[in-house]
């Protein structure tokens, strides 16, 4: 028998490869002492976040299948990643003021390189496991840089909450992606399509109560109203790079997940689920917009205005 190894599209993983290693790169920076860490990781940060958007503008109009076809590499999943590597970049400057990240540079900066990778990853995700573990090396950093500023009550009321209702969030999306896999049996998105259609499941109640359980653990995810409820509390508790980084990257993120699992993996269940995902934009809107008429405090606004943005 002869052993034929698997061919492993180094040019279009560069970005997550760039990303993986400027992370540990950044992590040892981070042993350094004194007032030179800062600089020296903050300096090591923005040179792995360029390097990375150069290797994703050299790809830009390429359409290939990686990772025996777990991610997906394309003019989409190369912007929302542009998005997220520059919403990083504009934060690490942020961080070098940043009272909570004094004497951790190394450890902030780390945390906010691996949230950026994963939702690298998650723009590119089109298999059910690579969503979930993206999706979770997306918001597991995301849940320290939350609750980093050890001196502040809000700060750790911030991280509790949420990690309690990302926990519930992604307990639920867990729970709707494998109703779904039951329903197709795949976990590909496009066999997924395909597994809907041979089996004459697209109104299926595995498949429905699939999708509705998936789309409540993303809008967990996304803040789309009414599972909006922690977003204005983490924000404002939050540190402020890190709220100005989850108001945009993560939107981005969440809406290419959207996109691929309900248009690719779902679309012979569009007569379903457009309705439900229609009254939550809409809901989400009026919600998001009202509610930022009473709030006197900026990064509650800002909380409420991802709300109104994620449903538009």
């Amino acid at each position: 028998m002869t052993f034929e190894a698997p061919h492993i599209d180094y040019a279009g993983l560069s970005p997550v490869i760039a990303l993986t290693a400027g992370l540990c790169v950044v992590l040892l920076a981070g042993l350094v002492g004194g007032e030179r860490q800062r600089w020296l990781v903050s300096a090591l940060s923005i040179v792995t976040l360029a390097t990375t958007a150069g290797l994703l503008i050299w790809q830009w109009g390429e359409a290939k299948d990686l990772v025996e076809a777990a991610l997906r590499l394309d003019d989409l999943a190369i912007a929302i990643s542009l998005i997220a590597v520059a919403a990083a970049a504009f934060v690490v400057p942020l961080t070098l003021r940043e009272p909570s990240a004094e004497g951790r540079h190394g450890d902030i900066q780390a945390l906010l390189i691996c949230s950026t990778l994963g939702m690298v990853m998650l723009a590119q995700s089109q298999n059910l496991i690579a969503l979930f573990v993206s999706l979770e090396l997306l918001s597991v950093p995301l849940y320290v840089l939350c609750g980093s500023s050890l001196r502040h009550p809000r700060s750790l009321e911030s991280g509790l909450k949420y990690l309690i209702v990302g926990s519930v969030g992604s307990a639920t999306l867990l729970y709707g992606l494998a109703f779904i896999y039951g329903g197709s049996g795949s976990t590909d998105f496009t066999d997924i399509a395909e597994g809907i259609i041979s089996n004459g499941v697209a109104d299926d109640p595995l498949i429905l109560i699939g999708i509705g359980l998936a789309a409540t653990g993303l809008a967990f995810k996304a803040s789309l109203a009414p599972f909006h409820q922690w977003t204005p509390d983490v924000y404002q508790g939050a540190p402020t790079p890190v709220t100005a980084f989850m108001a945009v990257a993560t939107k981005a993120a969440a809406f290419c997940v959207f996109v691929r699992l309900f248009e690719v993996a779902l679309g012979p269940s569009a007569d379903d689920w457009q309705p439900a995902l229609a009254a939550l934009a809409a809901v989400s809107i009026a919600i998001g917009n009202i509610g930022a008429l009473g709030q006197d405090s900026l990064k509650r606004l800002l909380g409420y205005s991802g709300i109104a943005q994620a449903g538009y």
